[in-house]
This record gives C-alpha cells, structure tokens and sequence, in this order.
C-alpha cells in the first residue's frame, strides 16, 4: 500500500486565500468587466430621479431601476443619482440604458480611480472624491462619479448620504437659476459643491494640526505621534485625490464637447481657481504638519537628552563614592584608618562634601 503524502496548508494562509478582495479579482479580467473594488457593501441600491424644467418638477426614489427609469422626460432634465455600488448589476441595467461605455462604468465601480475627465462623444464621465469630516473617525473619503449627457446628468455614490441636500432643496424650491438652466449647468453645480466641501475639511485639518502642535509644545506622548501619523495619511490622502482634479476640470474647460455651453465654462474656470487655492492650502497643511513633526522628534530628543543629562550627572557622582567605597573594601590586613573610632564618620563626611562639591561645580557650570 502506497504512502500518501499529507500536505498541511495552514488555516489562516487558507483563510487570506480564500477572501480575495474584490480589487484581487478585478486583475486579469477583460476590459469593461464590472467588479466593485470597494468595501462599501450596501443592503440595497437607493436610487433616486429629479425630473424638472422652469415651472414643475418631479421627485422619486425606488429601489426598482424602472421605476425611476420610466420618470425620465427627454424635455426636461433628469437627475438620477445611485447610492450604492456593491451591486454591478443595477449599474450594468444603468449604463445600458443610457449606453454609457462600460469602460466607464469600469472606472465608476473602481474605488481608487484617480480623479479624471473624458469625453465620450454622447456624454462626458467625470469622476471625484468627496470627503466627509468625521471629528471622531477622521476624514472619509467617498468614490463619486458624474455622467453628463444631453438633458441629463447620473450620479453615483457608494453609500446614501451626500453634501447635496442643499441642491436638492433649491431644485424644489425653485431657488436661484439652477431649474432655469440646462444638465451642464446641473453638472458644473455639483463640482463646485463638492471642491466647496473641500475648504472646510482643510478648516477642520488646520484645527487638528493647531491642537497637534499645541500638545507638542506642551507635553507630547505616544498618543501624539499617533494622531500626527493619522493626519499625516490623511493629507496624503487629501493630496493624491485633489491634484489630478486640476488637470480635470482644465480638461472641461478645454474640450469642444457640445455638451457644455461657454457660460458654463466661465462658472467650471471659478471651479478651477477654487481648486487651485485648494492645493496651495493643503501644501501649506503638508509643510506645517512636516514642522510639527520635526518639533515633535525634536521635543522627543530634547526629553531624551534631559533624562540622559540626570543619569549621566548621578552616575559621575557615584563615581567618586564608588571609589572612596572600594578603597576601604578591600580585605587588606594592615589598613591604619581602620582602628580609629572616627574613621567611619570621616568617610562619610568625604563622600558628602565630595557630592556636595561636585553638585556645585555643575550648578556653576550650568549643566543642570
């Protein structure tokens, strides 16, 4: 009978194998395939249409594509947002019905997709991050996409909620110019709203960066490394999703797309300056946290040196005494001082005056 060769696999090595993320499965697959790479998975699918044109405007929100599908008017503009991205079926139902290019709807699934424009010809995809400012957790980033077409425009979002509800509330309320323009004017709104939200997570980010350095100053530990290290990826973060959007919204502003009109385009240019001053800012944040840091390490050396320097002045004292000490504890048999009756309080007294002496001697120097 043949030996059979037992393999042992570990259970966790098994376990890493076996749970592939999404983005794993994404490598290797054909172009357009549509895999979500996120970690955002949601139950359901909100999505939700605003149909509307200078005098009425229609609402719905489903969880049935058409359903929200069959509110769509062709002589109005249509709002559709999706929240959710976890399940590519409702987003392959979405581009077919639109005939979005599934290359796009590639990039719309892909969560670390950078910041990008292109132009399709029928519509233009226009991908961002939105951030949201936690106090607790920090800032959360959130994989946005927007698809303009001729009357209108398609959001998608990984979980419901946004920083839109003001937009919402001026559609219905007819407020300002938004219902009496076109889907581009609709499409510019939301950028702006979203690079808008930027200044205010760089508010909160300074506000951090103050305490941080505030706590450096006064009494850092190792709980301030960590809250330094944690804005520190979070400008990384900030950083690596804001300047690509400056080549974007240039890439807007550039095309010969009939899809946006010029005066629309003078409105992205005010969105282009915004997003410049954004950059400038969170360069200012990077190098402040980068001083913090430096004062930090330096604090961290000075604490060092200040305990090092007391040792250091302990030990140089004992090292007379040690001396003194060892001299008269050796077992030699003929040793004068030690018949004496006042050769224990004499050494005693040496090795006061020789600690008092040194002390002095280190207050003149200024050692301590």
């Amino acid at each position: 009978m043949r030996n059979r060769l037992k393999v042992h696999i570990p259970k966790v090595a098994f376990r890493r194998f076996s749970e592939k993320s999404k983005a794993d499965q994404a490598i290797g697959q054909a172009p357009g395939t549509l895999i979500y790479t996120g970690k955002r998975i949601v139950d359901k699918v909100v999505l939700e249409i605003y149909s509307y044109n200078e005098e009425e405007i229609q609402h719905k929100k489903s969880l049935n594509w058409e359903e929200v599908r069959s509110e769509s008017k062709e002589e109005r503009v249509n709002w559709i947002n999706v929240s959710g991205l976890s399940n590519e079926a409702i987003i392959d139902e979405v581009g077919k019905s639109y005939n979005l290019n599934t290359l796009l709807l590639e990039d719309i699934l892909a969560v670390d997709q950078r910041p990008k424009a292109e132009d399709f010809g029928e519509n233009i995809f226009f991908t961002i991050k939105m951030f949201h400012d936690r106090t607790s957790n920090g800032i959360e980033f959130e994989h946005v996409s927007f698809v303009l077409g001729p009357n209108f425009v398609i959001s998608f979002q990984e979980v419901e909620g946004d920083i839109f509800n003001l937009l919402r509330e001026r559609l219905l309320n007819s407020y300002g110019k938004i219902r009496h323009k076109k889907a581009d004017y609709l499409f510019y709104r939301f950028i702006d709203t979203i690079v808008d939200n930027y200044f205010l997570v760089l508010d909160s980010l300074a506000e951090k960066l103050e305490e941080l350095e505030d706590e450096v100053m006064d009494r850092p530990t190792n709980q301030t490394l960590q809250k330094l290290q944690k804005v520190r990826k979070e400008v990384i973060y900030l950083r690596r999703s804001i300047y690509p959007l400056r080549e974007s919204i240039n890439f807007l502003l550039k095309t010969e797309s009939k899809l946006i009109n010029r005066e629309t385009e003078r409105f992205l240019a005010d969105v282009y300056d915004h997003t410049i001053q954004v950059i400038e800012s969170l360069e200012t944040y990077r190098d402040l946290h980068s001083g913090i840091m430096d004062l930090y390490m330096n604090m961290a050396s000075n604490k060092m040196n200040e305990i090092m320097k007391v040792l250091t002045i302990m030990s140089t004292i004992f090292i007379p005494i040690t001396f003194i000490a060892g001299i008269y504890g050796m077992n030699f048999q003929h040793m004068p001082e030690l018949g004496y009756s006042w050769a224990y309080p004499a050494v005693w007294g040496l090795m006061l005056l020789v600690v008092f002496g040194m002390l002095i001697f280190f207050r003149i120097k200024k050692w301590f």
